[in-house]
């Protein structure tokens, strides 16, 4: 639960803060070839080069807003589940400088998972009480087309836990932290990028008497590298589509996965409209593929205005 919840975090917020400063066509913009005198493609590595706008100038201060919606299911023996979970975020941003991106972000989760004959016979339900989470993010533009990103999150949560007979309520407090380093290559209207990033979460999480049964909760943590190779392409108008491929790797989980299963690859489709020089829309779709026993898909619509 831990590694899905965060994932579904990291995946909102996370993976769009160095979007916010990473270089964009700028309007219509007269695009060079980029070939050499050999034929050869020659992939810029300025933003100026091509006529895009990048960190540099612009609007200071950004705000947006975030919904998300995912479904993930386990089919392990003993622990299946079918869950739903629903997030809004809220988030405000200020360009501190050219090169640096400060911000804050602030949301609420829920989260209704059913239970399918658990251990013990356990047919319940697991659901949030309420959750919420704080997220102070930055990025910094080390060049052009070089962009460092890092989060930090702590999340609040009450969970009601059923077995089909009793109830019972435990507090969990989820700390986050997120580091990544994205690179972008500029060709014509073309982006390629890629982002290497390390995610590392730690659960404490009280424990509760459901029903006649003590139940103790062992305090739970996740550390994962992700990966992602992303490639997009800008029309006329500020449509910009994309596709993405994930490959995440935990390097270390206070449980082990199903079949001892450490990885699992995800895939994105979706599509940036800059509808003016302060309004961009985001909406986009992902699913998971390879964890053994385990799927999830979801999808997000996210609106920013900068001023």
């Amino acid at each position: 639960m831990v590694s899905t919840s965060s994932q579904t975090l990291s995946t909102m917020v996370v993976g769009r803060i160095s979007s916010i400063v990473a270089p964009t066509p700028n309007g219509d913009v007269a695009f060079n070839k980029q070939i050499d005198q050999n034929g050869n493609f020659a992939f810029s590595m300025d933003s100026e080069e091509l006529g895009l706008a990048s960190g540099d100038g612009g609007n200071s201060f950004g705000i947006w807003g975030m919904g998300a919606y995912s479904n993930f299911k386990s089919s392990a023996s003993g622990g299946k589940y079918d869950a739903d979970a629903y997030n809004l975020m809220l988030g405000f941003d200020w360009r501190a400088t050219d090169d640096l991106l400060v911000g804050v972000a602030a949301g609420y989760g829920v989260l209704d998972l059913d239970k399918d004959n658990w251990t013990g016979g356990d047919t319940g339900y697991l659901r949030t009480d309420y959750e919420w989470t704080i997220m102070p993010y930055a990025a910094y533009n080390i060049t052009d087309t070089t962009i460092a990103d890092f989060a930090f999150a702590y999340t609040d949560s009450r969970y009601k836990d059923n077995d089909g007979t009793n109830t019972g309520y435990y507090d969990s407090d989820r700390y986050m932290t997120s580091l990544g380093l994205s690179q972008y290559f500029l060709y014509d209207r073309w982006t390629f990028s890629g982002r290497a990033g390390y995610m590392y979460v730690h659960g404490d999480l009280s424990s509760y008497a459901r029903g006649a049964t003590a139940v103790g909760n062992p305090d739970s943590f996740l550390g994962q590298l992700n990966l992602e190779g992303k490639i997009s392409y800008y029309f006329d108008g500020g449509i910009q589509p994309y596709a993405a491929l994930r490959y995440y790797y935990d390097t270390t989980t206070s449980s082990r996965p199903v079949e001892s299963d450490y990885d699992e690859f995800g895939g994105v489709l979706g599509a940036n409209w800059f509808a003016t020089d302060q309004w961009t829309v985001n909406v986009e779709a992902g699913n998971t593929m390879g964890r053994q026993q385990f799927e999830a898909y979801r999808g997000q619509l996210n609106v920013r205005y900068e001023f």
